[in-house]
Protein backbone atom coordinates (compact mmCIF):
# COMPACT_ATOMS: atom_id res chain seq x y z
CA UNK A 1 0.00 0.00 0.00
CA UNK A 2 1.45 3.47 -1.19
CA UNK A 3 0.69 5.97 1.14
CA UNK A 4 1.66 9.66 -0.73
CA UNK A 5 2.45 12.14 1.72
CA UNK A 6 0.52 15.38 1.27
CA UNK A 7 2.61 18.66 1.84
CA UNK A 8 0.79 22.42 0.93
CA UNK A 9 2.72 25.22 1.11
CA UNK A 10 1.79 28.66 1.26
CA UNK A 11 3.42 31.97 1.71
CA UNK A 12 3.91 31.45 5.87
CA UNK A 13 2.57 28.20 6.40
CA UNK A 14 3.87 24.38 5.68
CA UNK A 15 -0.31 22.29 5.99
CA UNK A 16 1.65 18.77 5.77
CA UNK A 17 0.42 15.39 7.77
CA UNK A 18 -0.41 15.21 11.56
CA UNK A 19 2.79 14.22 13.14
CA UNK A 20 3.48 12.18 16.26
CA UNK A 21 5.21 15.32 18.07
CA UNK A 22 1.63 17.07 17.28
CA UNK A 23 0.02 15.77 20.11
CA UNK A 24 1.10 18.56 22.62
CA UNK A 25 0.20 21.39 20.11
CA UNK A 26 -3.15 19.94 19.33
CA UNK A 27 -4.22 19.32 22.58
CA UNK A 28 -3.17 22.76 23.25
CA UNK A 29 -6.16 24.08 21.55
CA UNK A 30 -8.46 20.94 21.47
CA UNK A 31 -8.42 20.80 25.08
CA UNK A 32 -9.98 24.77 25.24
CA UNK A 33 -13.80 25.39 25.48
CA UNK A 34 -13.51 28.82 23.64
CA UNK A 35 -11.92 26.98 20.27
CA UNK A 36 -13.95 24.42 19.85
CA UNK A 37 -17.65 25.56 21.05
CA UNK A 38 -19.03 25.61 17.31
CA UNK A 39 -17.59 22.19 17.33
CA UNK A 40 -19.12 19.17 17.54
CA UNK A 41 -16.32 17.24 19.53
CA UNK A 42 -14.50 18.36 22.33
CA UNK A 43 -13.28 19.88 24.58
CA UNK A 44 -11.06 16.96 24.53
CA UNK A 45 -9.33 15.18 27.04
CA UNK A 46 -5.91 14.31 26.42
CA UNK A 47 -6.80 10.40 25.36
CA UNK A 48 -9.26 12.45 22.90
CA UNK A 49 -6.82 13.89 21.08
CA UNK A 50 -4.83 10.78 21.12
CA UNK A 51 -6.77 8.99 19.47
CA UNK A 52 -8.03 11.92 16.84
CA UNK A 53 -3.98 11.77 15.91
CA UNK A 54 -4.34 7.93 15.49
CA UNK A 55 -6.93 8.64 13.31
CA UNK A 56 -5.77 11.00 11.53
CA UNK A 57 -2.60 9.09 10.85
CA UNK A 58 -4.43 6.04 10.17
CA UNK A 59 -6.51 7.68 7.41
CA UNK A 60 -3.22 8.11 5.05
CA UNK A 61 -3.44 4.62 4.45
CA UNK A 62 -7.13 4.66 2.78
CA UNK A 63 -7.34 3.46 -0.34
CA UNK A 64 -8.51 5.55 -2.14
CA UNK A 65 -7.49 7.94 0.16
CA UNK A 66 -10.63 10.36 0.69
CA UNK A 67 -9.47 12.20 3.88
CA UNK A 68 -7.10 14.76 4.53
CA UNK A 69 -6.65 15.44 7.82
CA UNK A 70 -3.74 17.94 8.04
CA UNK A 71 -1.30 19.72 10.81
CA UNK A 72 -0.51 23.66 9.83
CA UNK A 73 2.63 24.78 10.45
CA UNK A 74 4.54 28.13 10.58
CA UNK A 75 7.62 28.36 8.48
CA UNK A 76 8.88 31.22 10.61
CA UNK A 77 9.34 29.20 13.46
CA UNK A 78 8.01 25.38 12.86
CA UNK A 79 5.11 25.85 15.26
CA UNK A 80 2.26 23.51 15.00
CA UNK A 81 -0.65 25.92 15.37
CA UNK A 82 -4.09 24.78 13.94
CA UNK A 83 -5.39 21.88 11.92
CA UNK A 84 -7.59 21.65 9.06
CA UNK A 85 -9.25 18.64 6.57
CA UNK A 86 -10.65 18.01 3.36
CA UNK A 87 -12.88 15.18 2.80
CA UNK A 88 -13.52 14.24 -0.60
CA UNK A 89 -17.35 12.77 0.51
CA UNK A 90 -19.33 12.36 -3.07
CA UNK A 91 -19.65 8.83 -4.35
CA UNK A 92 -18.06 9.98 -7.42
CA UNK A 93 -15.05 11.64 -5.88
CA UNK A 94 -16.06 15.20 -7.41
CA UNK A 95 -17.42 17.13 -4.00
CA UNK A 96 -15.81 17.49 -0.82
CA UNK A 97 -16.05 19.18 2.60
CA UNK A 98 -13.68 21.21 4.41
CA UNK A 99 -12.62 22.92 7.28
CA UNK A 100 -9.91 24.33 9.73
CA UNK A 101 -9.32 25.20 13.37
CA UNK A 102 -6.31 27.36 14.70
CA UNK A 103 -4.85 27.66 18.32
CA UNK A 104 -6.38 30.90 19.52
CA UNK A 105 -2.79 32.37 20.01
CA UNK A 106 -2.47 33.15 16.41
CA UNK A 107 -6.06 34.65 15.37
CA UNK A 108 -6.56 37.60 13.64
CA UNK A 109 -3.37 37.09 11.71
CA UNK A 110 -5.17 35.28 8.57
CA UNK A 111 -4.00 32.27 8.83
CA UNK A 112 -7.34 30.58 8.35
CA UNK A 113 -7.75 32.31 5.23
CA UNK A 114 -4.21 31.05 4.05
CA UNK A 115 -5.00 27.74 4.60
CA UNK A 116 -9.00 27.65 3.32
CA UNK A 117 -7.68 29.04 -0.01
CA UNK A 118 -4.52 26.40 -0.25
CA UNK A 119 -7.20 23.79 0.47
CA UNK A 120 -9.40 25.23 -2.26
CA UNK A 121 -6.30 25.10 -4.41
CA UNK A 122 -5.34 21.24 -3.75
CA UNK A 123 -8.66 20.15 -3.97
CA UNK A 124 -9.70 21.76 -7.60
CA UNK A 125 -5.98 21.28 -8.94
CA UNK A 126 -4.80 18.00 -7.58
CA UNK A 127 -8.13 16.24 -6.87
CA UNK A 128 -10.09 17.83 -9.87
CA UNK A 129 -13.44 18.37 -7.62
CA UNK A 130 -15.96 20.41 -8.90
CA UNK A 131 -17.33 21.67 -5.75
CA UNK A 132 -15.98 22.32 -2.25
CA UNK A 133 -17.79 23.48 0.83
CA UNK A 134 -17.00 24.39 4.14
CA UNK A 135 -19.91 24.90 6.87
CA UNK A 136 -20.15 26.64 10.12
CA UNK A 137 -22.35 27.40 13.26
CA UNK A 138 -24.47 30.39 12.12
CA UNK A 139 -22.96 32.17 14.82
CA UNK A 140 -20.01 31.26 14.20
CA UNK A 141 -19.05 34.69 12.34
CA UNK A 142 -15.09 34.94 12.66
CA UNK A 143 -15.29 31.36 10.67
CA UNK A 144 -18.02 32.96 7.90
CA UNK A 145 -15.66 35.87 6.90
CA UNK A 146 -12.88 33.41 6.46
CA UNK A 147 -14.99 31.56 4.21
CA UNK A 148 -16.25 34.71 1.91
CA UNK A 149 -12.87 36.04 2.33
CA UNK A 150 -11.67 32.62 0.83
CA UNK A 151 -13.95 33.53 -1.82
CA UNK A 152 -16.99 30.59 -0.82
CA UNK A 153 -20.37 31.55 -1.32
CA UNK A 154 -23.66 31.41 0.83
CA UNK A 155 -25.58 28.35 -0.11
CA UNK A 156 -27.38 28.18 1.82
CA UNK A 157 -28.70 28.24 6.13
CA UNK A 158 -29.87 24.74 7.04
CA UNK A 159 -32.60 25.98 10.37
CA UNK A 160 -32.34 23.52 13.34
CA UNK A 161 -29.79 21.83 11.68
CA UNK A 162 -28.79 19.30 14.66
CA UNK A 163 -28.54 19.50 18.55
CA UNK A 164 -24.79 20.26 19.31
CA UNK A 165 -23.80 20.13 22.89
CA UNK A 166 -27.10 20.36 24.04
CA UNK A 167 -28.46 23.49 21.52
CA UNK A 168 -30.40 23.11 18.29
CA UNK A 169 -27.91 24.60 15.94
CA UNK A 170 -28.55 26.41 12.72
CA UNK A 171 -25.87 25.67 10.01
CA UNK A 172 -24.34 28.05 7.73
CA UNK A 173 -23.44 25.69 4.23
CA UNK A 174 -20.79 27.37 2.23
CA UNK A 175 -19.78 26.72 -1.14
CA UNK A 176 -16.99 27.24 -4.36
CA UNK A 177 -17.37 25.68 -7.15
CA UNK A 178 -14.71 24.99 -9.49
CA UNK A 179 -15.60 27.43 -12.44
CA UNK A 180 -15.98 30.14 -9.58
CA UNK A 181 -12.53 28.94 -8.82
CA UNK A 182 -11.14 29.16 -12.06
CA UNK A 183 -12.68 32.33 -12.69
CA UNK A 184 -11.03 33.51 -9.62
CA UNK A 185 -7.45 32.26 -9.97
CA UNK A 186 -7.99 33.74 -13.85
CA UNK A 187 -8.59 37.16 -12.27
CA UNK A 188 -5.43 36.62 -9.83
CA UNK A 189 -8.06 36.81 -6.47
CA UNK A 190 -5.13 35.16 -4.99
CA UNK A 191 -7.12 31.56 -4.65
CA UNK A 192 -3.44 29.87 -6.24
Amino acid sequence: MISVEVKIETPRLLIREYQAGDLSSIHEYASQPSVVRYETWGPNAYHDTEGFLRDAQNSRNEQPRVTFELGIERKEDGRQIGGCELDISSLDGCAAIMGYIINPLFWNNGYATEVAKALLNYGFEEHNLVVIRGTCDSKNLASQRVLEKSGFILEKVIRHHFVQKGVLRDTCQYMMVRSRYMQYKKEGQGLS
